[in-house]
């Protein structure tokens, strides 16, 4: 496999990985209720998504608040993820490999 087909692949994982702490965050949030902050699993997926968060808050303009901000990171990274997906395709089409997508 060619070196730019293994780093989106790698580059897609850990995008990924991130989408599902994304997600893992947010049933926590609905589940843990008022004491989330106080719940070490939430803070475990808050730690592995803050990184996200600020780097979304950093890009976004200040009319969009802080609550959203979250949301906002999910949705950058599910774009990401849709667009290294692509670009996997494409180095599997442009060098005529069977990467079975």
């Amino acid at each position: 496999m060619p070196v730019e087909f293994t780093l989106v692949s790698i580059l897609l994982a850990l995008v990924q990985v991130a989408i599902y702490l994304f997600l893992g965050r947010a049933v926590m949030f609905i589940f843990a209720g008022a004491r989330r902050d106080e719940n070490f699993i939430y803070q475990l997926f808050r730690k592995g998504t803050d990184l996200f968060v600020r780097a979304a808050r950093y890009i976004t303009p200040r009319i969009v608040i802080d609550k959203h901000i979250p949301f906002v990171a999910f949705l950058l990274l599910v774009w990401i993820g849709l667009l290294l997906v692509y670009a996997k395709r494409y180095i599997c089409v442009a060098q005529q490999l069977n990467c079975g997508l």
